[in-house]
């Protein structure tokens, strides 16, 4: 008689393969190549999906592959899922250039009578608002509005040191009525090192065939990250992402940290102020960094973040999750 297969132990050995060096040492290197010639594909579209959705990590200049955690790791890596509670919700809004907004709204729970699984569903939109339409000749030809957004559903479940999760999103963009839609999938896992106050993560983002509009096809923004988070003391964190972005063929670096002024993420309140710096390709030393502050009370987590861009003023955002 033969043996059955059991699934979770299947599971377990698929997580602990993608967890050995001979697979996490050639994806840290692609990700931190030097901008080279990977694909022959044109420039992505769909750039909303690079906008930050959580407060607490664009304070840290978006370092979150490694120390995203709820709801808000739909953005930077769906392993990240794993840790939420019984059930999480998040609210978050920023100010955008020009008049545009952009909001992200997101909920999350553990499955019952599952053993383990935690599942999110979240909305991520940009509105442009109304925009005046022109003719070649500059004569008034009345308004027109703008609009992008993504709708993901992701699963995580931790497995020991392991965290594992991925996500699925629909994505719409409109503009003068004239609709792209498409679809993704995100993959991230997250790992604890034993005996250390160490975590590393790796996510591949936006994995999927295009936005179509009518006859033409626009690449997503395709990613893959990695991040390291090291707590040398309490209340002192230490986050560090790479991006490479493989259609656009070049990789950013972001560097941030956070420190509790006090309380911690066990505790009923707290007080957090952070800070972050990112470069590569084509940024300005206007936009290469970040602040923020945070607020806890009675398990509702106020974020606040901000990052200058020279001449096109500044990005604000505000963020409100409530765990359950």
């Amino acid at each position: 008689m033969k043996n059955k297969i059991n699934p979770h132990d299947m599971l377990n050995r698929i997580v602990y393969l993608l967890s050995r060096p001979w697979v996490l040492v050639p994806a840290l290197l692609f990700v931190f190549t030097p901008s080279v010639k990977i694909s022959e594909a044109l420039e992505s579209g769909a750039e909303f999906l690079r906008i930050n959705a959580d407060a607490r990590a664009e304070a840290m200049s978006s370092a979150g592959a490694a120390s995203a955690m709820g709801i808000s790791a739909l953005t930077y890596n769906p392993a990240g899922l794993a840790s939420m509670g019984k059930g999480e919700a998040v609210l978050s809004h920023s100010a955008w250039y020009l008049g545009t907004a952009h909001d992200f709204v997101g909920a999350g729970f553990a499955l019952p009578g599952s053993t383990g699984w935690k599942m999110g569903l979240s909305l991520a939109r940009l509105s442009s608002g109304g925009m005046e339409g022109r003719t070649a000749a500059r004569s008034r030809t009345g308004g027109y509005t703008a609009y992008d957004q993504a709708v993901s559903l992701g699963l995580a479940r931790q497995y020991g040191q392991y965290s594992v999760g991925g996500a699925v999103k629909y994505i719409e963009s409109s503009i003068a009525g004239v609709k792209g839609t498409g679809y993704a999938v995100d993959m991230g896992i997250k790992r604890g090192l034993r005996g250390l106050p160490v975590s590393v993560g790796v996510a591949v983002q936006n994995l999927g065939p295009g936005i179509k509009y009518i006859s033409q096809r626009d690449q997503l923004p395709l990613s893959v990250s990695a991040g390291l988070m090291y707590m040398p003391v309490a209340g002192f964190m230490l986050n560090f992402d790479a991006r490479r972005y493989v259609y656009d063929k070049y990789t950013t670096y972001s560097l941030g940290t956070e420190y509790a002024l006090y309380g911690g993420p066990r505790t009923m309140t707290g007080l957090s102020l952070r800070g972050g710096l990112n470069g590569g390709a084509g940024q300005s030393a206007a936009g290469a960094f970040s602040a923020g502050a945070g607020i806890k009370l009675m398990n509702a987590d106020l974020d606040y973040a901000m990052s200058p861009e020279g001449s096109l003023g500044s990005t604000q955002r505000i963020t409100l999750k409530k765990k359950f």
